[in-house]
């Protein structure tokens, strides 16, 4: 599991650096930050984990799955706070499936 630093965008054009995807990633959330995931001929799904007994309003909190094609990209969130672990104050990320070929990035704009 590594932790992801947020890359911010700024208005001179920052080089966003996409790195190799694993099995499970932590990163702060924030009303401006996105997951970015980059495929090349590997289709996956990232699973933003809901810590169980999480909720909003009284409606439970699932957890939320996005399908990456084999080849495109995704930019997941924004990254609610809301989804965060109430005690590392951080989000979860699960990629499944091979990840040859998937990178990702914590972007905030």
């Amino acid at each position: 599991m590594a932790l992801l630093a947020q890359q911010q965008v700024t208005i001179a054009g920052a080089a966003l650096t996409l790195s190799a995807a694993v099995a499970s990633d932590t990163m702060p959330p924030g009303d401006r930050v996105f997951l970015w995931v980059k495929t090349t001929g590997t289709a996956t799904t990232v699973t933003l984990v809901t810590p169980a007994g999480l909720d909003r309003f009284g409606v439970a909190l699932g957890d939320v799955s996005v399908t990456c094609p084999a080849t495109g990209d995704r930019l997941i969130g924004p990254l609610d706070p809301a989804l965060a672990d109430p005690t590392t104050q951080l989000i979860t990320a699960n990629f499944t499936g091979t990840l040859t070929g998937v990178t990702r990035a914590l972007v905030a704009i």
